[in-house]
């Protein structure tokens, strides 16, 4: 039995994974204070004494299990998530970052069966990126590969902030806050991304606009530098990408070094809400739980 858990922003999703099924699942709201009791709380929940968990976690993490930081959770810099959970939990846990735990169930059982190099970009609370290679996942000599979130599209002096305390990255335009922030600009504020996408109109297609332009900025020099078979999409606001896709190819097209590398494939994540689950459960097969 293989349990998962996807630990982001805004929510905490537990699941008991079969392959690419989920079996049986369940969720907590993300409060940072309480964030490492609510994942043991869940994981008991499903399987009162499992063998082992996997944990995919919105940031960095080194081999150790211990975390660089959380951008949008704060209180967790340099803490071993690994250890701290295993010790509420009671058995052996690997983390790793949540984009990349995506991309390996991408590549298992999603796109990456007909891709074999693809960057697997999750859109929610932030902005993240899994990286695989030639069919093989790839976290770089420290962990920070495919970190995407946190590449500069904006370099003005009145660039947006981003949580990770620099301005202008891709995730200070193209996360929630600044889908929400720009929306705010032309109407009145709203509190969820969906209710951009239900009300429409023209504050919402302001906010898309931007989305995508910061989006297909920081993707063209990503592409420009590995020529990709394909980008895919994970995470909640995948399921606007088709609000999206115009604005993202045209910055693609004004980007991008060459017409070939403007035109690749853009994708929706074959597994949906399930991709960081499903990888964070397959974790424990593809390195050791650390400790």
């Amino acid at each position: 039995m293989l349990i998962g858990v996807d630990w982001g922003g805004t929510h905490i999703k537990a699941a008991i994974v079969d392959g690419a099924n989920v079996r049986a699942h369940a969720s907590a709201d993300t409060h940072a204070a309480t964030a490492l009791d609510a994942i043991a709380a869940l994981v008991k929940q499903l399987a009162p004494a499992p063998a082992q968990v996997g944990v995919a976690i919105p940031g960095e993490v080194r081999d150790d299990g211990r975390c660089w930081r959380l951008p949008n959770v704060p209180g967790f810099e340099n803490v071993n998530i690994g250890v701290q959970l295993q010790r509420r939990i009671g058995c052996p846990v690997a983390v790793e970052n949540d984009a990349t735990a995506a991309a390996l169930a991408e590549r298992l059982y999603g796109w990456g069966n007909r891709y074999k190099s693809f960057l697997l970009v999750t859109l929610g609370t932030g902005v993240g990126g899994g990286l695989v290679l030639d069919g093989s996942l790839r976290r770089g000599a420290s962990g920070f590969a495919g970190e995407i979130g946190h590449v500069l599209v904006d370099s003005s002096t009145d660039a947006w902030p981003c949580g990770c305390g620099r301005t202008g990255c891709m995730e200070a335009y193209a996360g929630k806050a600044g889908l929400l922030r720009k929306y705010a600009e032309f109407a009145s504020p709203l509190t969820s991304v969906k209710e951009i996408a239900d009300i429409g109109g023209a504050a919402a297609e302001e906010a898309w606009r931007q989305m995508g332009h910061a989006l297909g900025n920081g993707l063209a020099s990503i592409n420009n530098t590995l020529d990709l078979d394909a980008i895919v999409f994970a995470g909640g606001i995948s399921n606007s990408l088709h609000l999206i896709e115009r604005y993202i190819r045209k910055a693609l097209a004004e980007r991008a070094f060459a017409p070939p590398l403007s035109q690749v494939p853009l994708l929706v994540s074959q597994l949906g809400e399930h991709a960081g689950v499903i990888g964070a459960a397959h974790l424990p097969v593809i390195h050791p739980a650390q400790s």
